[in-house]
């Protein structure tokens, strides 16, 4: 009898055993299930604890965290939202930048939004010690901008022009800011100043070609032609000049000058591969804005 009652207990303890390796694998089986339903549909997550449970499997996911910031704060529920944040911070892998500098950015947009300008400079220069600070300093621009303190955001570029010089594509926004808040001799003013601090021909003509796209766009489009023009007589085999050359007047509807435009190009004297690509774009060009005739006649050129 006692034998039995060993065998009895033994039984018992493998069977409570299967039992909790049974319970783990429902509850992991559901955690999938719940987290595959989530993903694969187009409901999002209903409550905080769903976004746990998501969370739980991808801890690393920042479009996660800043849904459940989003979340709180719909609820109006701000320090839950940056508590949120700041548990993002702790939990994303360090090995994933980008993850951390989107929650970075969402904690900016949180503090420009709902708390204070010092607490969002705080968020800020936090966020310079862990990231990119260039990075950074375009995140917060661009949050500036979107909910439009244009002051803020002007000084904040004038601040990253004496940080960060070498940078093209800053020197490119902040003209295109400039251009858009009408400010048309402050952004020409600041492509002289760009030309004196970047290094080498090949940047001098990149930011000269954004800014004549950007007087196209934004301001004096003769001015943005002749700009073009000067670039391509100094650097005539830069078919993407051309090219972009070309979408710029077609933007304005002027179909005769582009086709000058391309005319010119095609009779370049450069490789066959450069010409072919032109010829390319001209025969699209035609095949959209122009005739049967027209397109037959790039074809015999």
């Amino acid at each position: 009898e006692e034998e039995r009652e060993g065998e009895e207990d033994e039984s018992s303890k493998k069977k409570t055993k299967r039992q909790k390796k049974a319970a783990k694998r429902a509850e992991e089986e559901h955690l999938y299930l719940t987290e595959r339903a989530f993903l694969d549909s187009e409901k999002p997550p209903e409550s905080a604890e769903d976004f746990e449970r998501l969370l739980v499997a991808h801890p690393n996911s920042s479009s996660l965290w800043v849904q459940l910031m989003a979340f709180h704060l719909h609820t109006a529920d701000v320090d839950r939202a940056r508590a949120t944040a700041e548990r993002a911070l702790k939990t994303i892998s360090f090995r994933e930048e980008q993850e951390k500098l989107n929650v970075w950015v969402a904690l900016m947009n949180l503090e420009n939004s709902y708390g204070t300008h010092e607490s969002l400079l705080k968020a800020f220069q936090d966020a310079l010690q862990q990231n990119e600070p260039f990075a950074v300093f375009q995140k917060l621009a661009a949050i500036y901008v979107k909910s439009q303190k244009f002051d803020l955001a002007e000084q904040l570029y004038q601040t990253m022009t004496k940080r960060f010089p070498m940078e093209l594509s800053m020197w490119n926004q902040f003209g295109l800011f400039l251009m858009k808040q009408g400010k048309k001799e402050s952004a020409r003013a600041l492509l002289e100043r760009s030309l004196k601090r970047l290094p080498g021909k090949q940047q001098h003509v990149d930011v000269i070609s954004k800014f004549a796209q950007h007087e196209f766009k934004f301001g004096d489009p003769e001015r943005g032609r002749t700009m073009f023009e000067r670039l391509l007589s100094s650097y005539p085999k830069r078919v993407d000049l051309w090219n972009v050359y070309a979408d710029m007047v077609l933007k304005l509807g002027e179909l005769d000058r582009v086709r000058e435009i391309f005319e010119r190009a095609i009779h370049l004297k450069a490789s066959a591969m450069k010409i072919k690509s032109v010829f390319k774009r001209y025969l699209d060009f035609e095949k959209t804005h122009g005739s049967q005739a027209t397109v037959e006649l790039v074809k015999q050129k």
